[in-house]
């Protein structure tokens, strides 16, 4: 995806750190896709021939009901199985934004992690005893204070959070700002 394409472009000066961002804290009510949704869909979707594949859902279509399931069981991922996270990550971003399924659901999340060679039955584990919902709170929160309000976004030391897909040339600009400054060029 972009940010190890951007991780890799800039030799190892460049270290990407995941956190969490709940976009969907609960699945009290149900939720449906709305033209919100599409739009935002459709602008990333029309960024080239680097954009990621985007399912544009209809409206009325369901929406994840909880995104902490998802969040979580990237966190065990990241933790317990650091040589598969790349792959489950990119296995989840597909699910929810090139098929539109709910990664709320713990039976969909534990399919997805068979191929990237994770246990689903670890993996359910993990969510169902809440051992990593403190983690996703603190990043969510450590987001926030950022001034972060939606995904995907990228913080770069000494800018502000650059938020919603944009295109790569522009990730690439600021990581390159933020390394000149690191190194005191102006």
């Amino acid at each position: 995806m972009r940010l190890r394409r951007l991780e890799g472009e800039f030799s190892g000066r460049l270290r990407i750190v995941h956190r969490a961002f709940v976009l969907v804290p609960d699945d009290r009510t149900d939720r449906t896709f709305r033209d919100y949704h599409r739009a935002h869909r459709q602008a990333a979707a029309a960024q080239g021939d680097d954009a990621p594949r985007f399912r544009i859902p209809d409206a009325g279509e369901r929406y994840p009901r909880c995104s902490f399931p998802a969040l979580e069981a990237a966190a065990w991922a990241r933790d317990a199985h650091p040589e598969a996270f790349a792959a489950f990550d990119a296995a989840v971003f597909e699910a929810f934004f090139g098929r539109t399924e709910d990664i709320g659901d713990l039976a969909v999340l534990c399919r997805i992690a068979a191929p990237c060679g994770l246990d689903a039955a670890e993996l359910s584990s993990a969510v169902r005893d809440g051992r990593y919902r403190a983690r996703v709170i603190a990043d969510h929160q450590e987001a926030a204070r950022l001034g972060i309000r939606g995904v995907p976004a990228v913080a770069f030391p000494g800018q502000s959070p650059i938020v919603g897909a944009v295109p790569y040339s522009d990730l690439r600009q600021a990581a390159g700002a933020a390394l000149r400054e690191a190194d005191g060029i102006s």
